[in-house]
C-alpha cells in the first residue's frame, strides 16, 4: 500500500509534524559515489545542509576498504533547531554511539546491558540533582513534638483561626493535651488505629494533635462519604475508637467501634492540659490515609512520624512558612494534602485559617481569602482555573498539585503573587518535588519541579538503571519520608516499595508514573506507567471504580477508562456486559448505584453497554479496543428537518456509535475523528450517492452543514481500465512532494544535494557534456510539474544545460556550496537537476550535484556515477 494512499485514508490532522512519524533512522548501504576519470581522484565531501525534513533523522553509512569489505559506520544527525538544541543532539549521538560500540563489543548480551551514561553523567544524576538544602529545623523529631516545641517558643501566637474563634498555640496544646489524656483513660495504646470522622474545624485539628500525643495513629474519614466506603474503612483497619461529632457520627454506620463526641466539652475540661509522656518513635505510624485501589478496594497508606519534619522544612525552605504566615486549608481531610496545610502551618510558627461551613469557591474563595488575609493556599489547577482572573492577593503564595498545570495557567496566575506546582504521592508524606514558576513565563511542560528536603528521585528503566536527561523513565522516591506500606497489604507493600539499588539498606517507592529529567536537573511530568489516573486533583484506581460497577446485581463484567468528551474534559466511563442481554441497566440506575458506594469524583460520567468486552490474544481486555463513549446531554435535541437530514441523522449517529444526533451537533464534538471521517463519507456515498471531501466535512460538520453541501448523483466514477491519458498525471509520491511544494512553498527542504572532490587535470567540457548525457536519457530529470486549475501534470521537456562552472576562491567554497545547496526548485519550471563545477585551481574542483527528492533518491546516483 502506498504510503500516500495511507495518508489519504487515515487523514491525519495536518500540522509542523509528519502525520505518522517524526524520527527517521536510514541506514544508506548502496555503494559509495565513485567517479572513475582517467587522471583524476574523485573522493566525496561532507555538505552542509540547513532545512530539516523530520524532527530526528539518524542517517547511518556503511563504509568499506578498498576490497570491498565491511569497514564499520559513519552517520550523521539531521535535527530540527526548533525542538532540538546542539548539546542535546550531540549528547543524543554520543549515547547512539556508546551504545553502537557496546553492542559490537559484546554481540551475545542483552540489547538492554549496554551503559548509556557517562559516570560524570551518572553521578549528576543520582547525586547531584538529589542534594537538598540543609535546614536548620529539627527534621528528626516526631510530629507532636514538633508542635510542643512550637507551643512553648510561641505560646501567644495565634495557631488556629475558625469562624469567629481563635486558638493560640498555648490554647491549642492544652486542648489537645486533655483530650489525649482522655483518650489514653479510654484505652489508646501505641500504635493503635484512631477513626476521625468530622470535617474540617476546630475540633478536626485538636483531634489530629490528640491522636498523635497517644503514639497512636489518625485515620481521616470523610463523613460525606457513602456509608459503605465508611463501613469498608473501618473494617479494613479497625480503630480502638472512633471520635466524631454528634451532627456527623448520626450518618455513621453501626459496626460496634467505641466512639467519642467532641461536643461533649464537660468531658474534657476535667482532664490534664499537661503534655502526655508516652515512649513514641519516629518509626511509629503517624496516622493512615486511604487511597484508590488497584485491586478494586481503597487501601490505607500508613505514614510514621519520620517524614513530617522534612515536609514542614521543604515549605518552610522554599515557601516562606512560618510566624506571620496564614494558611488556609480548603482540602477534604480525607486526602493528605489537608496536612500539607495543617503541618506547614502549626509546626512552623503559622495560623491555619479554616473556613466556617462549606468551603469557599470562586468569588467567594476571593473574598475570604482577602478578608482573613492568606499567604499561603494549596487547590488544584482545576479549582484555580474556575477563579476570576487574578483575583487572589497579590504576595499570596499559591501551590497547585494533584494533576497537571497547564502553561497558560501557571503564567497566568504567577504575576503578583508566588505560585508553586507541586508533586508527591500519599506514600512519600505528602510532597515531593516542587516547582516556583517563573513571573508571567511557563514553559511547556509546565515542570514538577525538583525535590525537597529529605526526598531522593530517580528515574529508572526497566532494568531500574538510571536514564539520562531528557529520557522519560519511571519515577522512583527515595528518602526518610517514605510510608511503612499499606495496612494489611504486605504482598502490595512488597511490590511497591522495593529496595533501593542506589542507597543499601533503604526503600525507595514505586509511583507509577513517568517523568523525565531537563538538562538542569528540574523534573518533568510525562504521564502513567499503570493505570492509575488522575481527575480534577483526585487520584483514583479504575479498578476500584469497576468493581463498584460490577457490583450490581445485573452486571458481569465491567472496565472503566478515561476518556476526552467533545471539550477536550477528561471523563471517567464505564463499559460493561449484562448477566442478561434482555435486561441491560440503564445509565441512570447504575449511577445511583456507584454513587451510593464511591465519593463523588468516582462517579462514571458515562457508561456504555457491550455484547462482549474485546480481548487480546491472550485474553485480557483490550482497553484501546473499546468504542468511543457518547456522554449523556450533548446532543442539541434539535431534530431533522426534512427526509435527507433525517438520513443523515442516522448515518452520524451510525458511525459515531450514539443513540440519537441532533441536526446541529458537531461531529468532532460528539467522539469524531479522521478515521471515522473517512467512514462518514463512506457511508454518506454509498446511502445518498453523494460525493464529500474530507475538507467540507471539517468545514461543515453538523448535518445541518453536510444536508446544505450534499448534491445527489456527484460520487466520483469507479475505477476502470483506460487507455493512457495525453495528460500524464502524478504518482502518489510525485503528488506528496508536489503538495508539500505547494503548500511551502519553493524550498530546499526535498533536495538531494552531493558533492565531490576531484584533484587532477579535469576536462569540465567534457564532464558537463556527460552530466547532460545523463540528464537527456533520463525523462524524469527533464520532467517539470505544471498546474492547469490546480491539478498538476507531468510534461517532459527538451534537454537544458544543466552545469555551470564556477571560480571560486577555496576561502569562499563553503559558503558557495551552502548557497547552491539551498537553491529552491521552482517544480512548475525548473528542471529537477542542477550541477556546479566549482574551480578552486588548476588541477583542484569540486563538483556539486542537487537533485529534487521528485526527481531522485538513494539509489538514483548509481547512473551518475
Amino acid at each position: 500500500l502506498p504510503f500516500e494512499r495511507l495518508v489519504e485514508a487515515l487523514n491525519p490532522s495536518r500540522g509542523s509534524h509528519h502525520p505518522l512519524f517524526q524520527t527517521m533512522l536510514a541506514l544508506n548501504n548502496v555503494t559509495g559515489h565513485d567517479l572513475d576519470l582517467a587522471g583524476v581522484t574523485a573522493a566525496e565531501q561532507p555538505v552542509g545542509f540547513h532545512v530539516a525534513k523530520f524532527d530526528l533523522t539518524v542517517a547511518l553509512t556503511e563504509e568499506h576498504d578498498a576490497d570491498g569489505r565491511a569497514a564499520g559506520m559513519s552517520g550523521m544527525i539531521e535535527y530540527a533547531a526548533d525542538l532540538f538544541d546542539r548539546d542535546t543532539v550531540e549528547r543524543l549521538a554520543l549515547r547512539f554511539q556508546r551504545l553502537l560500540t557496546s553492542m559490537t563489543a559484546a554481540p551475545d548480551h542483552p540489547i538492554s546491558a549496554p551503559e548509556l551514561l557517562t559516570p560524570d553523567e551518572r553521578h549528576r544524576i543520582l547525586h547531584d540533582w538529589n542534594a537538598t538544602a540543609d535546614t536548620d529545623y529539627p527534621v528528626r523529631t516526631c510530629v507532636h513534638e514538633l508542635f510542643e516545641r512550637q507551643a512553648r517558643s510561641t505560646p501567644d501566637a495565634a495557631a488556629l483561626s475558625y469562624g469567629d474563634r481563635t486558638l493560640t498555640y498555648d490554647e491549642l496544646n492544652a486542648h489537645a493535651n486533655q483530650l489525649a489524656h482522655l483518650l489514653i483513660e479510654r484505652g489508646v495504646r501505641l500504635e493503635d488505629r484512631v477513626a476521625l470522622a468530622m470535617p474540617s474545624c476546630d475540633l478536626w485539628v485538636v483531634a489530629i494533635l490528640a491522636v498523635l500525643k497517644t503514639g497512636a495513629a489518625f485515620v481521616p474519614i470523610d463523613p460525606g462519604y457513602p456509608a459503605e466506603r465508611i463501613r469498608y474503612m473501618l473494617a479494613d483497619c479497625p480503630p480502638a475508637l472512633v471520635l466524631s461529632t454528634a451532627e456527623w457520627a448520626a450518618g455513621l454506620p453501626e459496626d460496634g467501634t467505641p466512639r467519642l463526641l467532641l461536643d461533649d466539652a464537660a468531658r474534657l475540661s476535667d482532664a490534664p492540659a499537661t503534655d502526655p509522656r508516652r515512649p513514641i518513635m519516629l518509626g511509629n505510624a503517624a496516622y493512615v490515609v486511604y487511597t484508590s485501589g488497584s485491586s478494586g478496594q481503597p487501601k490505607g497508606v500508613v505514614v510514621a512520624h519520620a517524614g513530617v519534619g522534612d515536609v514542614v522544612a521543604g515549605q518552610r525552605h522554599r515557601q516562606a512558612v512560618g510566624p506571620g504566615s496564614r494558611v488556609l486549608q480548603l482540602v477534604s481531610t480525607s486526602f493528605d494534602a489537608a496536612l500539607w496545610d495543617l503541618f506547614g502551618a502549626v509546626l512552623s510558627g503559622g495560623t491555619l485559617v479554616l473556613p466556617d461551613g462549606e468551603r469557599p469557591l470562586g468569588q467567594d474563595l476571593i473574598d475570604f481569602a482577602t478578608e482573613h488575609e492568606i499567604t499561603h493556599v494549596a487547590i488544584p489547577p482545576a479549582v484555580v482555573a474556575d477563579l476570576p482572573a487574578n483575583g487572589l492577593p497579590a504576595g499570596l503564595a499559591l501551590t497547585v498539585s494533584g494533576e497537571a498545570c497547564s502553561p497558560a495557567l501557571a503564567a497566568t496566575w504567577s504575576v503578583g503573587r508566588r505560585m508553586f506546582n507541586g508533586y508527591g504521592p500519599t506514600e512519600v508524606t505528602i510532597g515531593a518535588t516542587m516547582w516556583e514558576c517563573e513571573p508571567g513565563r511557563a514553559p511547556n511542560p509546565v515542570p514538577i519541579g525538583t525535590p525537597l528536603i529529605g526526598k531522593s528521585v530517580y528515574l529508572l528503566d526497566s532494568g531500574l538503571r538510571p536514564v539520562p536527561a531528557g529520557v522519560a523513565g519511571e519515577l522512583y522516591l527515595g528518602g526518610g519520608g517514605l510510608a511503612r506500606g499499606y495496612a494489611g497489604r504486605p504482598g502490595l507493600s512488597a511490590g511497591r516499595f522495593v529496595a533501593c539499588p542506589f542507597e543499601p539498606g533503604t526503600r525507595m517507592y514505586r509511583t507509577g508514573d513517568v517523568a523525565r529529567w531537563r538538562a538542569d536537573g528540574v523534573l518533568e511530568f510525562v504521564g502513567r506507567a499503570d493505570d492509575q489516573v488522575k481527575l480534577r486533583g483526585l487520584r483514583l484506581e479504575p479498578g476500584e471504580v469497576e468493581a463498584a460497577v460490577a457490583a450490581h446485581p445485573q452486571v458481569a463484567q465491567a472496565v472503566v477508562t478515561v476518556a476526552e468528551d467533545g471539550s477536550g474534559e477528561r471523563r471517567l466511563v464505564a463499559y460493561l456486559t449484562a448477566t442478561d442481554a434482555r435486561a441491560v441497566p440503564g445509565a441512570r440506575e447504575l449511577r445511583a448505584h456507584v454513587a451510593a458506594l464511591l465519593p463523588d469524583y468516582m462517579v462514571p460520567a458515562a457508561f456504555v453497554p457491550l455484547e462482549a468486552l474485546p480481548l487480546t490474544p491472550n485474553g485480557k481486555v483490550d482497553r484501546r479496543a473499546l468504542p468511543v463513549p457518547s456522554f449523556d446531554g450533548l446532543s442539541t435535541g434539535r431534530g431533522p428537518r426534512d427526509p435527507r437530514e433525517e438520513v443523515l441523522c442516522g448515518l452520524f449517529a451510525e458511525v459515531l456509535g450514539v443513540g440519537r444526533v441532533g441536526v446541529d451537533d458537531g461531529f468532532f464534538e460528539l467522539g469524531g475523528h479522521s478515521l471515522l471521517a473517512t467512514r462518514l463519507i463512506s457511508r454518506i456515498r454509498s446511502v445518498l450517492g453523494v460525493e464529500l471531501s474530507v475538507r467540507e466535512l471539517f468545514a461543515n460538520p453538523t448535518v445541518a452543514g453536510i444536508a446544505r453541501r450534499a448534491v445527489a448523483g456527484t460520487t466520483r466514477p469507479a475505477l476502470t481500465a483506460a487507455p493512457r491519458p495525453g495528460v500524464v498525471p502524478l504518482s502518489f509520491a510525485q503528488q506528496r512532494l508536489w503538495f508539500l511544494h505547494e503548500w511551502e512553498g519553493p524550498s530546499a527542504t526535498y533536495n538531494i544535494p552531493v558533492a565531490l572532490g576531484l584533484s587532477g587535470p579535469l576536462d569540465r567540457e567534457a564532464l558537463t557534456a556527460a552530466i547532460g548525457d545523463v540528464a537527456d536519457r533520463h525523462e524524469s530529470l527533464r520532467t517539470v510539474f505544471p498546474a492547469v486549475d490546480g491539478v498538476p501534470y507531468q510534461q517532459v521537456v527538451e534537454a537544458r544545460p544543466v552545469v555551470e562552472v564556477v571560480e571560486c576562491p577555496e576561502e569562499e567554497l563553503t559558503a558557495r556550496i551552502d548557497q547552491a545547496v539551498g537553491h529552491a526548485f521552482d517544480l512548475a519550471a525548473d528542471l529537477p537537476v542542477r550541477g556546479w563545477i566549482f574551480r578552486l585551481g588548476p588541477e583542484e574542483h569540486v563538483l556539486l550535484l542537487v537533485m529534487h527528492h521528485i526527481a531522485a533518491d538513494g539509489w538514483s546516483m548509481a547512473p551518475f556515477c
